[in-house]
């Protein structure tokens, strides 16, 4: 390819500086793996030739995914966990150390609760599964990585899940492309590189190193093997001998992890040193510091081509209304920015697919024929800072890598263009430019072309999304200044100030209850008749579920908490009441953290306003400790809370525990308290008299003394 003219600057030589990388090693092979058909065969072939250890990052699984499409008798077995048995049992000294993420409650409905290869029957000795939730709240581990007897490796975009599988055609109607229940989905793009060499010792160290922060077990590398390194056979579309890879990373500050940022240093520099062409596939576009790296490349007088390949739109309704507006605005920056017509935006088109699209996944950066940079980040801020992220860069330092580097972007411009990678790289020879090449064989009537995206930014829609720190974060945020974005800090309740207002409701009942007994306004308000009705209810059949449904319902719509465990100890007694109110209390904050966990934290502001308060310094120490101290003394209305714990990413189990401990203690009090009150109304001895003055005065202590606890615990936190 030509250069763009010869008053353009020479390349910087910052973009192979060994600082951009968290090591660099020698590939003795290197190819690129394209879609489904090509990874899931890959992978599978690969652990049927492991001999010592195979250890497996990935971001989600599923054990019933077929690896061979269509399913052959012959070649059986030819699902993911038959796979890993068969391995097991071909090879005896194997072990598989399997290490997913440890997913968010937000993806329960799309993912496999309880995978084959976990369970008793099925699960074997020499099989090693973790899920990884070594991570800030909010982060997710999301490297995706297979190493073979650190020998061989597979580092890109997928996982061995249920939607990623598809042909290169991407068919509209392909009968293979449906996940194990049977359902049909969209077609899906993504790339992978396979490396074997001495670069796969640094791979096995890097999981390695995963799987004892994950699991606190050191795992030794594998012995050194004679023979061929195993190799995935023709599943590779372009392939190298004798490279220099570099190997990034992403990494947040956790505990002891210091935040690692190779990622987005590498990808500032390739885009800095680029001098004809950038070339981008990725699913999502939302990086400020990416954006700023193009938007100056754009803006320079006689800088590269920039061509982004994403998908049209997200798959999701809740991903097109953030991520996409995220997209939308730096894209409106991009273009502002392109003076000089050299940035080019466009998805994969195909006839008769629509309204479905194909699902672009890649994670990939080309710059010039210098380096090419693919693994399991996002162009996201994210992906950049927050999640755990593995890239490799496939380095141009010689003729024969940088011809492969050439010749792996038009692979990918030929599957999206209909045409042969010949025919891509005739083109660009005779055009001297991608963009030019891209224009002149990008015809709709072939049945496959890159179309112009038309993204733009809905000003509603806009006003009401939150900035990326937000929705797409670049660093681990606090709990408590994460919902301090969406909490008034000025309406600051204290926690007495509740303790008292709870005292006061305890107190204002007992003072009705005597008021309606022993004064004339008994006589209006007719008690009697008031505690007959109370009785019809608590006989009536299935009174109890139906109170249940209703508590369960108005307690996930923002009913308060206390009247609802009073009520139900007035109908019910105080031990059924117990029972029927725990349990929708229960069930209220397991639906409320899950609505949480959707809805995020800009809706979460405008559905809280200003009753939120100190629940942010609380969430951030997180905890079973934290939730118990919240449902002990509640410091922000019960669902509130329910939904700014699945918002601020808790962690379930801790959210689980926490609730259940801490709603049972005021729950019992409360039930016993309206069940002693209702008895002391009936027959106001002076021994029920002298019970209920007893519980009153009780809860009241209680109350202040927990508030005291809060108070202490709160000014310790806030002096350490």
């Amino acid at each position: 390819m030509r250069t763009r003219g010869d008053d353009h600057p020479p390349p910087s030589d910052d973009v192979e500086r060994s600082d951009s990388f968290w090591r660099i090693g020698q590939a003795d092979r290197v190819g690129l793996v394209i879609d489904g058909e090509n990874w899931f065969p890959a992978f599978a072939d690969l652990l049927g030739q492991a001999r010592q250890q195979a250890i497996i990052l990935c971001w989600d699984i599923d054990s019933r995914v077929a690896m061979y499409r269509p399913c052959d008798a012959k070649r059986a077995p030819c699902h993911l966990t038959a796979i890993l048995q068969r391995a097991l049992a071909d090879n005896p000294a194997l072990e598989v150390h399997l290490l997913p993420w440890d997913f968010a409650m937000i993806y329960a409905f799309e993912r496999e609760w309880l995978p084959l290869f976990n369970r008793p029957l099925t699960r074997h000795r020499r099989l090693h599964v973790t899920f990884d939730g070594e991570h800030p709240v909010g982060a997710s581990q999301h490297q995706k990585l297979l190493v073979v007897d650190d020998r061989t490796a597979l580092v890109g975009g997928f996982d061995p899940s249920k939607w990623r599988w598809d042909h290169r055609e991407h068919a509209p109607a392909d009968e293979a492309r449906r996940d194990p229940d049977g359902h049909p989905f969209p077609p899906f793009h993504d790339l992978a590189f396979a490396v074997t060499g001495p670069v796969c010792r640094d791979l096995g160290d890097l999981a390695r190193q995963r799987w004892q922060r994950a699991t606190g077990q050191s795992l030794a590398p594998s012995p050194a093997a004679a023979g061929p390194a195993p190799w995935p056979g023709e599943r590779v579309s372009v392939e190298l001998a004798d490279a220099r890879i570099g190997i990034t990373r992403t990494l947040p500050a956790w505990r002891d992890q210091a935040e690692v940022r190779e990622i987005e240093t590498t990808l500032c520099r390739l885009i800095a040193a680029a001098r004809d062409c950038i070339y981008i596939e990725n699913q999502y576009f939302t990086s400020h510091r990416i954006g700023e790296a193009l938007i100056e490349r754009l803006a320079a007088k006689n800088g590269p081509e920039v061509i982004l390949v994403l998908p049209q739109e997200k798959d999701g309704w809740l991903e097109r209304l953030t991520m996409d507006v995220l997209r939308a605005r730096l894209v409106e920056r991009l273009r502002e920015a392109d003076r000089h017509d050299r940035l080019r935006i466009v998805y994969p088109a195909m006839a008769g697919l629509k309204p479905a699209m194909i699902s672009v996944h890649s994670k990939l950066v080309i710059g010039d024929d210098r380096q090419i940079n693919l693994g399991s980040a996002n162009t996201s801020n994210r992906s950049m800072g927050f999640d755990s992220e593995l890239n490799l860069s496939l380095l141009g330092d010689s003729e024969a890598s940088r011809r492969a580097i050439a010749a792996m972007r038009h692979e990918l411009l030929a599957e999206h263009l209909g045409c042969s990678p010949a025919t891509v790289a005739s083109a660009v020879d005779s055009h001297g430019s991608v963009i030019a090449a891209i224009e002149a064989l990008n015809h709709p009537d072939q049945g496959r072309w890159l179309e112009p995206q038309e993204i733009t930014l809905d000003p509603a829609i806009d006003r009401q999304v939150p900035d990326s720190a937000v929705i797409d974060p670049e660093r681990a945020r606090p709990p408590e200044e994460l919902i301090d974005m969406f909490i008034e800090n000025r309406s600051r309740q204290p926690i007495r100030r509740k303790a008292a207002g709870f005292a006061a409701l305890i107190a204002a009942l007992v003072l009705v209850a005597l008021l309606l007994k022993f004064t004339p306004l008994g006589d209006h308000v007719a008690p009697r008749e008031l505690l007959a009705r109370l009785a019809e209810l608590r006989h009536m059949d299935g009174g109890l579920w139906v109170f249940f449904a209703l508590a369960a319902l108005g307690l996930l719509l923002g009913v308060p908490a206390t009247p609802v465990v009073i009520v139900a100890g007035l109908l019910f007694g105080a031990w059924a009441g117990f029972g029927v109110a725990y349990s929708a209390l229960t069930l209220s904050a397991l639906a409320g953290f899950v609505v949480g966990q959707f809805l995020g934290t800009d809706a979460l502001r405008r559905l809280a306003g200003k009753r939120l308060d100190r629940l942010s310094r609380h969430l951030a120490q997180r905890g079973v400790l934290t939730v118990f101290s919240l449902r002990l003394m509640p410091l922000a209305p019960f669902t509130v809370v329910n939904l700014v714990a699945g918002a601020s990413r808790i962690r379930f189990r801790d959210f689980l525990v926490g609730s259940l401990a801490g709603l049972a203690p005021g729950t019992i009090a409360l039930t016993l308290f309206s069940d002693q009150l209702l008895r002391t109304m009936m027959d106001p001895s002076p021994t029920t008299l002298s019970v209920l003055a007893l519980l009153t005065v009780l809860l009241i202590g209680i109350g202040w003394g927990l508030s005291r606890w809060l108070a202490l615990r709160e000014q310790a936190s806030g002096s350490s």
